[in-house]
């Protein structure tokens, strides 16, 4: 494969990704506030968040009674953050943070 074919190939996976990604507002624009689309807009972050901390919990490894203590208490700075802050990135990130401050930092 030439320069000219792999530069084609990029600006045609380029378009086919914006257009994707665009589709849906332009698709959903004459619909704006539908009673349906703000059920959906308010229910679907806690949704997706609950999904990737089971996820994420599912794929650790808990060896010793220390790392499910840490783990819990991870686990209790992201719910008590994102119910009081209502903030996924923060309450993600302080939980994130407190879990690998206490594996690498204190080698548990």
């Amino acid at each position: 494969m030439d320069n000219a074919q792999l530069f084609v190939f990029f600006v045609v996976m380029g378009i086919a990704t914006f257009i994707t990604r665009a589709l849906p507002f332009v698709a959903l624009a004459q619909v704006k506030g539908h009673t349906i689309l703000d059920r959906f807009g308010k229910s679907l972050p806690p949704m997706i968040m609950v999904v990737l901390v089971c996820f994420g919990l599912m794929s650790l490894k808990i060896e010793s009674v220390d790392r499910a203590g840490l783990l819990a208490l991870a686990l209790l700075m992201v719910v008590t953050l994102h119910t009081y802050l209502r903030h996924p990135l923060l309450s993600i990130l302080v939980g994130t943070g407190v879990y690998v401050t206490g594996i690498q930092g204190f080698g548990l």
